[in-house]
């Protein structure tokens, strides 16, 4: 009995082990399938990634494409408008050269004193034309100053034809006053020797002439009324071009134009002008003139001797 038992316990085992081993090789091949499919789902899902990657990388490739050729469009439309400038700025050039009013033509009275190398000589003050004023003012001569100052008052900047100009008030004799436009060229900073402070002026392009030099110069506007002088020549329009004697005034001969306006200095007003202009030219014209100076000299006391002897001369002639 004991073996029968035996027999049958280990029957039931057998077939215990044998189910358990059917059992567990479904779960490995549904396991297997499961695999397999998720193996299929990612490869799937990989392959769509792939291709929006790769059509999102054409459709950044042609984002660049369009950005390259826009860019050389560019280029090519900003060497265009280089070379306009270019050929504009000559034409500016060529139309600024003329220096004297066609309306209002400046003729020199006497020629200009020059250096041996061509230099001009200037003294401390000068006459000066302005054609856009249409007239010749007693300026000053720095040499301290780097830029060229003229006064100026309602000062207005405004823009034509593209380009920028400056409307201002020059003031004249009298209380009177001239209304002037000019081209404008940039905004100078200016300190005042008096102090640290900095005044910011416009400047402008105006044509002028200083004995035999007819030039484009530059100067800033500046309500100069407190001044002796309206007009102030600095060191840059005149550098490589003059020379400075500060003993001296008014070397170069006053430009003469029909109809144009006269400014003085102020501390000149007062003065009672001499009978002929160009005897404060030089003393060389002085000397060329001497009879008709005769009179002006000896009320000078030029300390000549030999005058004083020709009335004995004279007497004993007699």
């Amino acid at each position: 009995m004991n073996s029968s038992l035996l027999t049958a316990s280990t029957l039931l085992v057998t077939l215990s082990l044998t189910g358990c081993a059917n059992l567990t090789n479904q779960a490995v091949n549904e396991v297997k399938a499961d695999i397999k499919r998720s193996e299929q789902q990612l490869g799937s899902q990989m392959t769509q990634g792939q291709q929006q990657q790769l059509q999102q990388q054409a459709s950044t490739q042609a984002q660049l494409d369009r950005l390259l050729a826009q860019q050389k469009d560019n280029e090519v439309l900003i060497g265009s408008l280089l070379s306009q400038q270019q050929t504009l700025n000559q034409m500016v050039k060529s139309m600024s050269r003329p220096l004297v009013s066609q309306q209002s033509p400046v003729k020199f009275s006497e020629p200009g004193l020059s250096t041996p190398d061509g230099k001009l000589i200037l003294g401390e003050s000068e006459w000066v034309y302005v054609a856009e004023a249409h007239g010749t003012f007693q300026s000053r001569v720095d040499t301290g100053a780097a830029t060229s100052s003229i006064s100026a008052t309602d000062i207005q900047v405004f823009e034509r034809d593209g380009h920028r100009w400056v409307k201002f008030k020059m003031p004249l004799d009298e209380g009177g006053s001239i209304d002037m436009e000019a081209p404008f060229v940039r905004y100078v900073r200016i300190r005042q020797s008096s102090s640290d402070h900095y005044d910011r002026r416009p400047s402008v392009r105006l044509s002028i002439q200083l004995g035999s030099l007819k030039e484009q110069a530059e100067f800033n506007l500046k309500d100069r009324s407190q001044m002796d002088f309206s007009l102030l020549l600095g060191r840059e329009l005149i550098k490589d071009v003059a020379v400075v004697d500060v003993a001296r005034e008014f070397v170069q001969p006053k430009p003469e134009a029909d109809g144009a306006a006269e400014v003085t200095a102020k501390s000149r007003k007062a003065e009672t002008p001499k009978p002929t202009p160009a005897t404060k030219v030089t003393p060389v014209v002085s000397e060329a003139a001497p009879a008709v100076e005769a009179p002006a000299k000896a009320e000078v006391k030029p300390a000549d001797a030999k005058p004083e002897s020709k009335p004995a001369s004279a007497a004993s002639q007699s």
